[in-house]
C-alpha cells in the first residue's frame, strides 16, 4: 500500500509516538512523508521524506494573528505549497493520506486539488488540536468543511478527545479512539543500582499543562512532613518554562532535593525510570484551554512498573485507576497531591501496571488497529 503522511513539523523529541509509528509504516508499506519543517534530522529518518515549506510573508502572518485574536480564522492556500504538494501526490498516487495532528489536516486540505481531496484521508488528533484549537468558531467551521467528506476518518489518542471532537464538530465528525502504542519489550524494568531513598520522577516538556509548579509545591510539603526519609525529585525535559521551574525550586529551597535534567533519549529515560520509585505527571488545563490527550510517557512508565501520581485531567483517568495504578487528584490541588505522594511512599513496583499496557496499549496492538484503518479506507 502507498501511504502519504503529512505533518507540519517532523520530528520533535516529545512526539516519538509519531516517529515510532512512521518508522513501522515505512517498513510495512511504501511511505512518503511530507513535512513543512524538519528538526532532529540526525535522530529521526525515513527512506522518503520531502520538505515542502508552507509559509507566508510577515505581513500576512501578522494579519492572521490579529484575526485569530477576534476568533476570525481562515486558511488561504499557498500557491507554491499547493503546486508542489499536488504534483507529488499526482506522481505518487497514494492509497491513503495520513495527517498527523488536526491542524496539519487543515493546512493540507486547504491546498489539495479537487481530485486529491477524494483520496481516503486519516487524521490523528493528539491534544491541543482537539481541545484549544477547536474553541475558535472559525476553526470549527474549517474542520466541518472537510470532515463531512465520507473519505475522511478521524481518530484521537483518548476517549476525552474523541468526545470533544464529536460534540463540537457534530455532525461532520465521527471520531474514534486509536491509542498510541508502547514498545513493551523496550520499556521494561532493567536491573540497575537503585538511587538512595525514594525517588519521584517527572519527564515532560517544560510547559504550563505539565503542571511542574504544583508538583513541586506538593513535594515541598512532603519534605517538611517526612524529615526522617531520604526523598528526591528528578525532573527531566526542555521547553519555555525551564527558567520558571528552576526559579520555583529556589523559591521553595528544594535545591538539595530536586535534580533538573535536560531532554532524555529513550534509553536514558528507561534507566531513570528503573532507578525511580514513582512517576509524577500533574497535568492541568492551560489558560488557553489546551488539554492533554493521553500522555504517552504515562504508558511507558506503567510498562516499567512504576506507580503513577497524576490528575483527573484529559484522557488520564481512562488509563489510571485511583488506588490501583497509582493516585489521581483534582488539577492544581496541592494538598491532595501531597497526600498522594505521602501514601505512595508505601508502594512497591506495580507489575499490574505493566500488564495493563501489554493488554491494551502495546505497539503491536496499535499497529494492528492502524493496519485495519488503512485497509478500510472509507467511513
Amino acid at each position: 500500500m502507498k501511504v502519504l503522511g503529512y505533518t507540519e513539523s517532523y520530528a520533535s523529541e516529545t512526539a516519538t509516538f509519531i516517529t515510532n509509528e512512521l518508522n513501522e509504516v515505512d517498513k510495512r508499506h511504501t511511505l512518503k512523508l511530507l513535512c513543512s519543517k524538519r528538526i532532529n534530522k540526525e535522530k529521526f529518518d525515513l527512506k522518503d521524506i520531502l520538505l515542502v515549506e508552507y509559509k507566508f510573508n510577515r505581513i500576512f502572518n501578522k494579519l492572521r494573528w490579529w484575526l485569530e485574536q477576534f476568533k476570525i480564522y481562515f486558511w488561504l492556500s499557498n500557491k507554491s505549497f499547493k503546486k508542489e504538494v499536488n504534483s507529488i501526490i499526482d506522481e505518487f498516487m497514494p492509497d491513503v493520506i495520513h495527517c498527523h495532528f488536526g491542524t496539519s489536516f487543515l493546512v493540507l486540505s486547504a491546498n489539495l486539488s479537487k481530485k486529491n481531496l477524494e483520496i481516503p484521508i486519516v487524521i490523528s488528533f493528539y491534544g491541543f488540536d482537539a481541545s484549544e484549537r477547536i474553541k475558535n468558531k472559525a476553526v470549527v467551521k474549517a474542520y466541518k468543511k472537510y470532515l463531512k467528506n465520507k473519505n475522511v476518518r478521524s481518530f484521537a489518542v483518548s476517549q476525552n478527545l474523541v468526545d470533544n471532537i464529536n460534540s463540537i464538530l457534530s455532525p461532520a465528525a465521527d471520531a474514534e479512539v486509536l491509542y498510541s502504542g508502547v514498545d513493551t519489550n523496550f520499556f521494561s524494568r532493567i536491573d540497575l543500582p537503585k538511587t538512595e531513598g525514594f525517588v519521584f520522577l517527572q519527564i515532560a516538556s517544560f510547559r504550563e499543562k505539565k503542571g511542574h509548579v504544583y508538583a513541586l509545591e506538593a513535594f515541598k510539603k512532603l519534605i517538611e512532613s517526612e524529615k526522617d526519609k531520604s526523598l528526591k525529585f528528578i525532573i527531566a525535559g526542555f521547553g519555555p518554562l525551564e527558567k520558571r521551574i528552576n526559579e520555583k525550586i529556589s523559591e521553595l529551597n528544594l535545591g538539595n532535593f530536586v535534580e533538573v535534567l535536560g531532554i532524555q533519549t529513550p534509553s536514558e529515560l528507561r534507566s531513570l525510570a528503573s532507578r525511580s520509585n514513582c512517576f509524577v505527571h500533574h497535568s492541568i488545563t492551560s489558560e488557553n484551554g489546551d488539554v492533554e490527550g493521553l500522555p504517552n510517557v504515562l504508558l511507558e512508565m506503567m510498562s516499567i512498573e512504576l506507580p503513577i501520581l497524576s490528575t483527573l485531567h484529559g484522557g488520564i483517568p481512562h488509563i489510571i485507576e485511583d488506588e490501583v495504578n497509582g493516585y489521581l487528584v483534582p488539577e492544581k490541588d496541592i494538598e491532595a497531591f501531597y497526600k498522594a505522594m505521602k501514601k505512595v511512599l508505601l508502594w512497591e513496583y506495580c507489575p499490574n501496571n505493566r500488564q495493563k499496557i501489554i493488554d491494551i496499549f502495546s505497539f503491536e496492538k496499535h499497529m494492528e488497529n492502524l493496519e485495519n484503518i488503512y485497509s478500510e479506507k472509507d467511513k
